[in-house]
């Protein structure tokens, strides 16, 4: 008779060793460092027609689908990881159905490219399945590396900023933008930086520190805080002034009414306040500030087009509006209204471009999946929150993007694990463990 073990899920999880674990540190590396930008330079047919299927594709993408097979491939059995997996989170897979479903929608219906759908939302699936259990060893170490990565971010684009050169440049709907002033750093597009630097600094203050000494936690806060004014994104930054307002405010309640509080933090505040507050007299007086502040006050028509993207409804009729209208008619409309740049709404640009009944069978999937994600990582409500409320006022993921699975990444890696309560625990044999029975690649 087989011997029985007790474990929780985790049948996707990429086994122990240094040949999966140097794959996982390059597909993190992949996602946070290697924008579209850099494809487009490097000669790789990623926006553009012709080419391989597998270049529409991005590589941080395909590596991790690769992982994911090779995860199932340490198994005698591959197909029993992967069905046991997705058995796992059937939230999950009821997110790849309405995913799939857009998808076919997109390509048989308005005749939109579908690979769209491949690195913006099956990336983040990817992601989640093949980090979501990790053990904590792993995890400390790959949340090392996306500090060190969001650090180098900032700091690359503060140098871009203050000596004037781009890492790569600023493509947008074909063109080349020559006077734009905000960074592009590794990740890409300045509003794509803003809205990760936000989600890591919300992250910071939501328990995403914990493995960083105490005196580094500030410090990180405050670089990425620098590299909000030179990415440039008003909503982004306008959101996260509010949410360090109301964590503070928390915060300050909180040991009021007796709770423990770090003397140490306190110090380093007492401390930093007034070395931080001369420090942004200082760049204020250098005008480290007046290009970012001079977006609030000349947009240069980016709230405009944010008001009139919702005048293409006007010309839909209800069967396009239920069923999406055709792609031509939509990018005419758009460039009547001046909205060549796209519409600067993901919730609008989705419902425009798919329909009114396949959008929100899609949305519904993709809150299915956001709860999953905050069942595994309950202290990354706030994370997804903030992620979401800045996509809603750019084109974001309804463009190709890594930006949601770098923001699932960050939240699985960084923050602590939902505790299980036994009840969640199953029996299963030894023999099927996704620790036991597994082929020799495992020790690689």
């Amino acid at each position: 008779m087989a011997q029985s073990a007790t474990r929780v899920s985790g049948y996707l999880t990429p086994p122990p060793g240094t040949v999966f674990g140097s794959l996982l540190a390059l597909m993190i590396i992949f996602f946070v460092t290697v924008s579209a930008y850099v494809l487009i330079e490097s000669g790789w047919n990623y926006g553009e027609t012709g080419g391989s299927p597998l270049e529409k594709i991005h590589p941080a993408t395909l590596l991790a689908a690769f992982i994911l097979l090779l995860t199932a491939c340490t198994f005698p059995n591959p197909l029993v990881p992967l069905v046991n997996g997705f058995a796992d989170y059937p939230n999950v897979v009821l997110y790849l159905v309405t995913v799939a479903l857009v998808m076919v929608h997109a390509l048989f219906v308005v005749g939109l490219p579908f690979t769209v759908f491949i690195d913006t939302f099956i990336g983040p699936a990817l992601v989640f399945l093949l980090l979501s259990e990790i053990d904590e060893r792993r995890r400390r170490r790959l949340a090392w590396l996306v500090h060190a990565l969001f650090l180098a971010n900032t700091l690359l684009g503060l140098a871009e900023f203050g000596l004037g050169f781009r890492l790569t440049p600023l493509h947008v709907e074909g063109e080349t933008l020559e006077e734009e002033w905000r960074a592009s750093a590794f990740i890409g597009h300045p509003l794509s930086n803003a809205m990760l630097t936000g989600s890591y600094m919300v992250l910071l203050l939501s328990g995403g520190a914990r493995d960083l000494p105490t005196w580094l936690k500030p410090v990180l806060f405050l670089i990425a805080g620098a590299g909000m004014v030179v990415f440039g994104g008003r909503a982004a930054t306008a959101l996260i002034v509010l949410f360090v307002a109301w964590h503070v405010l928390r915060r300050a309640m909180e040991v009021l009414s007796g709770k423990p509080f770090d003397p140490i933090l306190v110090l380093i505040g007492l401390i930093g306040l007034p070395v931080l507050a001369g420090g942004v007299l200082v760049l204020a007086d250098q005008g480290f500030f007046d290009r970012f502040l001079l977006r609030f006050v000349d947009d240069q028509g980016s709230a405009s087009t944010r008001v009139e993207m919702f005048a293409l409804f006007a010309h839909l009729s209800w069967s396009e509006l239920l069923l999406g209208p055709n792609a031509d008619f939509v990018h005419s409309m758009m460039r009547h209204y001046g909205l060549d740049y796209g519409i600067e709404s993901f919730w609008v640009s989705v419902v425009l471009s798919h329909g009114l009944i396949v959008s929100c069978v899609f949305f519904f999937g993709l809150f299915l999946f956001c709860v999953e994600v905050v069942r595994a990582r309950p202290s990354g409500l706030a994370v997804m929150l903030y992620f979401f409320a800045v996509a809603s006022a750019s084109l974001s993921l309804s463009a190709k993007s890594q930006s949601f699975s770098v923001v699932v990444l960050m939240v699985i890696v960084m923050l602590p694990m939902a505790r299980r309560p036994e009840a969640m625990r199953r029996e299963i044999p030894l023999e099927r463990d996704h620790r036991a029975g597994r082929a020799p690649i495992q020790v690689a």
